[in-house]
């Protein structure tokens, strides 16, 4: 979906546009929302490093953007991205539409440049790394898999937007 096209004025699925929309110094928030979780992720103002924030569990809409602006508020976010979950051959799926009509809702509240950026594989890379290179036990890989996933998420992100420079 890297063809350019922008849903509303500030929500792009290009990286160099919402490159032009962002500071040059100043955080990212990322979010790889789920049915019933939302992994948040962030990195540092000069988006180098990501680091894994929370996994929030998800009630109603009024709720959950409170909590995101919240955390955007007390990190000096100026950017959002959003994993979306497209198919296997790169398409729109019905999840990647309710993700992207969640990321409208998104926008018009809080009104920050939001990235829709293709997450395919993000959870399953995710859990393959903590099994195999860390080790770490099931209970303790579902309590860090969803902001771990949107970690995965914007580090790829960054380092993309490094190679853009």
């Amino acid at each position: 979906m890297s063809n350019g096209k922008k849903l509303y004025k500030q929500i792009s699925y290009n990286i160099l546009e919402f490159k032009q929309n962002i500071p040059s110094k100043g955080s990212l928030l990322c979010l790889d929302i789920g049915k019933k979780k939302i992994g948040i992720a962030k990195c540092d103002e000069d988006k180098l490093i990501s680091s894994n924030l929370k996994t929030l569990i998800r009630k109603k809409f009024s709720v959950d953007i409170i909590i995101i602006e919240e955390i955007i508020k007390d990190n000096s976010i100026k950017g959002i991205v959003i994993g979306l979950p497209l198919n296997l051959e790169g398409k729109p799926s019905k999840k990647s539409q309710s993700v992207t009509r969640l990321t409208k809702e998104i926008y018009s509240y809080l009104n920050i440049p939001i990235l829709l950026w293709d997450e395919r594989n993000s959870t399953i890379a995710v859990k393959k790394f903590l099994i195999q290179e860390v080790n770490i036990s099931r209970e303790k890989r579902k309590k860090i898999i969803d902001s771990s996933a949107a970690q995965w998420i914007l580090e790829g992100v960054i380092k993309t937007l490094k190679n853009k420079n």
